[in-house]
């Protein structure tokens, strides 16, 4: 039975990224990519298509115009950049699907064999980006496993009420027994013990309503 978990998410700041750094300044219609390997390395190749060009002669140097008409242009380009996410995902056996550009934020989906593999994605990505948000999950139909994968909107959440709920996570606050206690991870966090609580419970209900919501 088929057990793969469709995925897509969103980045920020992926600075490896050729086709992140034109769309902020100028609009990209479509953009796709491909990899091309040879025994040295594997390169990505993509093609951008573009309203004008007009503004973006310094971001696209590199890359070649293969077509031109009134309305758009077309240029193709070629890295082995390792810290673009369209090098990254592929490496783990997933293909990128869907993908889409705007000001700097690419949005693609992608196929993965299992959970295990998805939350290695979403690490590897989180190390070569300023930002990664999961959008949206959903786990192959054939599934014989009756759990379901929780969506959970990212931006329900405050920068800081984010922060204090990962941070408390990675301390060990809701281990049990725990890890950390409140004083620690305020103390980690920069913040008094009082701001931490506040900030979590805050957190913690936004989460609760989105996992217990019909």
């Amino acid at each position: 039975m088929a057990s793969g978990v469709h995925a897509q998410v969103e980045v920020r700041g992926a600075e490896g990224c050729p086709a992140s750094l034109v769309s902020e300044e100028c609009a990209v219609e479509s953009v796709t990519v491909s990899q091309h390997g040879t025994p040295e390395t594997t390169k990505v190749i993509g093609e951008l298509t573009i309203d004008s060009a007009g503004d973006a002669q310094t971001e696209l140097r590199k890359a070649d115009e293969v077509f031109t008409d009134d309305s758009k242009s077309v240029y193709r380009y070629s890295h082995a950049n390792g810290d673009c996410p369209c090098a990254r995902v592929p490496k783990h056996g997933c293909p990128i699907r869907d993908l889409r550009v705007d000001a700097g934020q690419l949005v693609f989906s992608f196929i993965a064999p299992n959970l295990e593999t998805l939350r290695e994605v979403v690490s590897d990505l989180q190390s070569c980006c300023a930002g990664v948000t999961v959008r949206r999950l959903t786990r192959s139909d054939s599934l014989d496993d009756t759990r379901s994968l929780l969506f959970v909107d990212r931006s329900a959440f405050t920068e800081r009420q984010y922060d204090v709920l990962r941070t408390a996570h990675e301390m060990g606050y809701f281990e049990s027994p725990k890890e950390s206690n409140s004083e620690a991870v305020a103390d980690e966090l920069g913040i008094s013990v009082a701001t931490f609580v506040e900030h979590l419970s805050v957190a913690q209900t936004k989460l609760l309503e989105q996992i217990l919501a019909d």
